[in-house]
């Protein structure tokens, strides 16, 4: 768990992830240069359990390289992420264990729950609910465009067998700002394994007004773009992984064009805007981003149901 001013979510999140049931559970937290009390309510809830770690940084180093040192000292033979104003069902662990085994995949995952931090009522999930499915490195390319939809399987919060990413030096990318999570999965799908997807809703994914992921700048966009090259650097390059890839780097500088495009607009540049109007990648962005909003309104009338695992496909 990287956590960085999460004082007012971070004693439900360490509630959850210790009630997990029919599992040992450690949780590490890396607090990230906090400017409030987070590590001072870590600190406190590691005295009353001592299953809870707390390693603090004096600067922040942003949430890949927490990631990294929270990886660096897990113990247990499958490693979690949970962010520090999120929310874990209690038998999610153990359900996503059994299904690991069964699938026989190195990295797995469940559906998300979204929920609106000032209405927490309001819920929805992120991905249909269905039968299981797993992904190869195509796949979850295609699965993770940016302007493509409500459906994006880098939002995903999966867990690791601890091994794989050990044997294999697969780490996080510590230039991420953002998609560090969606980048190592990617990685660990290059180095052998599929994702295998149980859609059952057992993540709680807190919506919080101005979160991190959703200011995208062209640095992001540089740094998502280079961590792409250098995971996918061993990988054969068959057709299909090809064109997934240039449809995600295309996703990646369309959703970029219409930030830019609302950024011009809402500071009321109207010369950049429009300039940045005229570029055919905001039309295309906007047409996906419509669609995008169509899924994500009827995604919200669906009712979220979980289940057992159902089989692997």
């Amino acid at each position: 768990m990287a956590a960085h001013d999460a004082g007012a979510w971070i004693e439900a999140a360490l509630t959850s992830a210790l009630a997990q049931e029919d599992v040992a559970v450690e949780v590490v937290v890396v607090d990230d240069a906090s400017r409030d009390d987070t590590a001072a309510r870590v600190a406190a809830f590691a005295i009353r359990d001592p299953r809870v770690t707390l390693l603090r940084r004096s600067v922040s180093g942003g949430p890949a390289a927490a990631r990294n040192l929270a990886l660096a000292h897990a113990a247990g033979t499958w490693v979690g992420i949970l962010d520090a104003d999120d929310l874990i069902e209690p038998d999610r662990s153990r359900l996503l264990i059994d299904f690991a085994e069964q699938s026989g995949c190195a990295v797995v995952a469940d559906n998300l729950l979204r929920f609106l931090d000032a209405d927490p009522q309001t819920a929805w999930p992120m991905l249909p609910l269905g039968p299981s499915f797993r992904v190869a490195v195509a796949a979850y390319l295609r699965r993770n465009l940016l302007t493509g939809g409500d459906t994006n399987l880098g939002y995903l919060k999966p867990i690791f067998r601890r091994t794989f990413l050990s044997d294999r030096g697969i780490r996080y990318d510590e230039r991420l700002r953002i998609g560090e999570d969606f980048d190592l999965c990617l990685r660990c799908l290059a180095a052998g394994t599929d994702l295998a997807v149980l859609p059952a809703p057992l993540y709680r994914y807190r919506m919080v007004a101005g979160s991190l992921s959703r200011r995208l700048t062209r640095t992001d966009v540089d740094a998502m773009l280079a961590s792409q090259d250098a995971a996918l650097g061993s990988v054969t390059m068959t057709t299909s992984i090809r064109s997934a890839v240039a449809a995600y780097r295309r996703s990646l500088l369309d959703g970029l064009a219409y930030l830019e495009f609302r950024s011009a607009l809402r500071g009321r540049d109207w010369r950049r805007t429009v300039r940045e109007a005229s570029r055919l990648r905001l039309w295309r962005a906007i047409a996906q981003i419509g669609f995008g909003l169509i899924a994500r309104r009827l995604a919200r009338r669906r009712p979220a149901v979980g289940g057992p695992p159902a089989p692997v496909r």
